[in-house]
Formats: C-alpha cells, sequence, structure tokens
C-alpha cells in the first residue's frame, strides 16, 4: 500500500505529462514562512483552549492574523483542529491535512489558512490540494458532494475562497485520480496473477520455492494445508 497526499500526486500528475524537472524549484525557508509556522502553531493553540494573549502581544502581525481568522472559529459546529483525513482508494491510502473541519448536521466545511499572498482561483481549484480535499470530505462523511466545501483564507489581505462540491466535479476527480495513479493501480490488478500460483503447489514445493525467494512468506503458508486441532 502507498500513501499519496496533494504534493505527491501533483509531482505523479508532472512526471506523467513529462514536465522538465527544471521547472521544479525548491527555495529555502523564508522569514515569512517561519512567522507562518509560528501562526499555524498559535491557532492550535487557539483550538485546543490555551492562553495566548501574551504571545500576541509580543508578535503584532501576527495578532492581525488571527483577528482576521477569528470570525471563522465561530462557525457553528463540531469540530477537528489541525487534522488529516484518509481514505484507502482501491489499495491506495489518500490522505490531505486541514486546519479545521466543522462538521453541521448537513453541511462539512474544511478550512485552510494561509499568509501567502493569494492564488489565482482557478488554478487553486483545479489543484490537487483543492480537489483531494474535498474528495476526501465527500467520501469520509458520506454526505451529498453538494454539502461539501472548501475554505481557503488568506489572512494577510483578508480574502476568502470558497469550493464547493458536485456529482460531476466528484466523477471528474476520480478521473483525473486514477489516471493520475495508473501504475500503482496496475500493479494491484496484477497482484493476484502473480500469486495464484501458490495456491497449487505442493507444501514441498512451496516450500523450495520460499527458500530461493520466488514466492513470499504469505504464499508459502497459503500453500500449507491446515491440520485439524
Amino acid at each position: 500500500m502507498n500513501r499519496f497526499n496533494p504534493s505527491l500526486l501533483e509531482k505523479l500528475e508532472w512526471e506523467n505529462k513529462k514536465i522538465s524537472k527544471n521547472n521544479i524549484r525548491t527555495t529555502p525557508i523564508s522569514q515569512g514562512e517561519k512567522l507562518g509556522g509560528e501562526f499555524h502553531l498559535i491557532m492550535q493553540q487557539i483550538g485546543l483552549g490555551l492562553p495566548v494573549e501574551l504571545f500576541l502581544k509580543a508578535y503584532p502581525q501576527i495578532d492581525k492574523w488571527v483577528e482576521v481568522a477569528k470570525p471563522f472559529l465561530d462557525i457553528p459546529g463540531s469540530k477537528q483542529w489541525n487534522t488529516e483525513a484518509q481514505y484507502l482508494y482501491k489499495s491506495q491510502l489518500l490522505y490531505a491535512n486541514y486546519d479545521l473541519i466543522i462538521y453541521q448536521e448537513k453541511q462539512v466545511i474544511g478550512l485552510d489558512w494561509t499568509i501567502q499572498k493569494t492564488s489565482n482561483f482557478q488554478l487553486l481549484e483545479n489543484s490537487f490540494h483543492t480537489q483531494l480535499r474535498l474528495f476526501l470530505l465527500h467520501e469520509r462523511t458520506q454526505l451529498s458532494a453538494s454539502e461539501i466545501s472548501l475554505v481557503y483564507l488568506f489572512v494577510n489581505t483578508g480574502d476568502v475562497y470558497q469550493f464547493t462540491y458536485s456529482k460531476e466535479k466528484h466523477q471528474a476527480f476520480k478521473e483525473r485520480l486514477e489516471a493520475t495513479l495508473l501504475p500503482f493501480l496496475a500493479e494491484v490488478e496484477d497482484f493476484p496473477k502473480q500469486t495464484s500460483s501458490s495456491c497449487t503447489l505442493t507444501p514441498q514445493e512451496a516450500h523450495d520455492k520460499w527458500l530461493a525467494k520466488e514466492i513470499s512468506a504469505e504464499e508459502y503458508l497459503a500453500a500449507i494445508p491446515e491440520v485439524e486441532l
């Protein structure tokens, strides 16, 4: 079983499209990113009900960001802070992180707050970071797709993007997901064909193949008949 988050899925999609590695750039952590990490930590502490007033007085910039986020913290519902959602899709584990998930009776809202500059709406909507999060909320809750939404809050500017979901978007993403994971899904489909031969082996044949590392320990054990006590 493999694990895939939005970043890994994007890299796989890039490789499938044969995009040059020169287009993928890495940069050192900036001072702004360090402040962003501290902001996320403060938001987690707020979620736990811990006092943060003294810290906010010492860091007025982070205090401003927290003020922008506060109205969203008052949305009613059962809340999960800084959480990870997982879903096993065709033997592949998909997962994504959320700053906050709010569960209401007939609606679920995922929230992501960031100090980054406001992104292009369409590019962000089509990204795996958005589509996988919406997909996971739908699969995990079994609510109607129209009752799923994801909110991005850009605390630097106060801009808010809300992305909704639908049956059509869900189906389109599944097709994109399967195209991206195709090599790994093919391995799973071939697995029974590769291992079915162990069922027809005699115990001695299975033992010999196991010693020669031609079959796995699980296949070896499967070829040994059960003995009633």
